[in-house]
């Protein structure tokens, strides 16, 4: 074990409990003050007239280093993300961070720490914690409550006809989404349809529907807006004009526009079906598996558009979005989706 010098990096508290471990170990029982100040870093400010270890510890709290110290930990805290294990995370070592980053802001009290930690949660988790939470009554039955969680029921292996979906699109990890009233400002300025964040939120969110129990890729599906005002679905839109033609409204990057609209009887730009990137994959639809969606051109029959995450950014209302697409081109890396389960229905 070695002596670690105190460059404010880490608790006052923490760093004496292991100058005092040390001392322990190599059996020092004298000098011990004298010992903690030749291990503070030059930078840090000791007065000259500390004479114990309390004294010195209060010192360290009451440096300005302690204070950037502690609100470095809380935005820590503040951008800490859960992550489950079949992407990449680690439950136990995330526990460990919180717990820590905890100690380190110094932040006791358990309605803060609940707060807190509700806010590293991914969307779907988030509002399954937030109905168990309100009787918890420390830290520790907080874990407890959340690791009863994660092994609660897992949710089927396959979709079902009205589950609630979420659509990532592979290759930057966002996800399709929709605000309602955020319109386009050109085309059939419908509601639009982007690219949200990596983050899942309410925006993010789609019902599923089939007419089957479970879906095969001889099933059209249509994605209806999870929340909102109406009853609108994920598709493109078309207007007539001379002697009856249709035409299908432009994107502002002037490709094929995407939007979330109230689906009329008998359309069928509502309509996807959907192909799995593994061609060996022959089953029913199931969460996490990466696909592509298309819909039929109406206007050339013989003709699918592929739905496209697109570069292009559109700014609404000051705000940028990136826009989502229809094309008929060479299917690529953009076109692929991963369908997350959300909710059972």
């Amino acid at each position: 074990m070695l002596l670690q010098v105190y460059d404010g990096n880490i608790h006052p508290d923490e760093w004496l409990r292991q100058f005092n471990a040390y001392c322990f170990l190599k059996k020092i029982t004298e000098d011990n003050v004298k010992l903690a100040k030749m291990m503070i870093d030059s930078t840090i400010h000791v007065p000259k007239d500390v004479t114990s270890l309390t004294e010195l510890v209060s010192a360290l709290k009451a440096e300005v280093s302690f204070t950037v110290f502690k609100n470095t930990s809380k935005r820590k805290l503040q951008v800490l993300k859960y992550k489950s294990e079949n992407i990449g995370g680690d439950t136990s070592k995330f526990i460990e961070t919180f717990r820590k980053l905890c100690r380190d802001a110094e932040i006791d009290d358990l309605k803060e720490q609940k707060e807190y930690f509700v806010e590293t949660l991914p969307y779907t988790l988030r509002k399954k914690f937030l109905d168990i939470i309100d009787d918890i009554e420390s830290l520790s039955d907080l874990i407890l409550r959340f690791n009863k969680l994660l092994i609660g029921p897992a949710l089927s292996t396959n979709i079902k006809n009205g589950s609630v979906v979420a659509l990532k699109h592979v290759s930057t990890g966002k996800y399709l989404s929709t605000i309602e009233n955020l319109r386009y400002e050109t085309g059939s300025k419908s509601q639009m349809v982007y690219l949200g964040g990596s983050e899942l939120d309410r925006s993010s969110l789609w019902i599923i529907k089939f007419d089957k129990d479970f879906a095969t890729t001889d099933t059209y599906i249509n994605l209806q807006q999870r929340f909102g005002k109406f009853d609108k679905f994920l598709g493109m839109r078309y207007y007539y004009e001379y002697s009856a033609r249709k035409y299908y409204y432009s994107s502002p990057s002037n490709h094929l526009e995407v939007s979330c609209n109230i689906m009329k009887k008998n359309y069928s730009d509502n309509n996807w079906r959907f192909d799995f990137c593994d061609l060996n994959n022959q089953g029913y639809l199931k969460p996490n598996d990466i696909i592509t969606l298309s819909t039929k051109n109406e206007i050339l029959n013989d003709r699918y558009e592929y739905l496209r995450g697109h570069d292009y950014q559109v700014t609404i209302g000051g705000e940028i979005y990136y826009e989502v697409i229809c094309h008929d081109k060479v299917i690529g890396a953009n076109d692929n989706w991963c369908i997350e389960l959300i909710e059972e229905p």
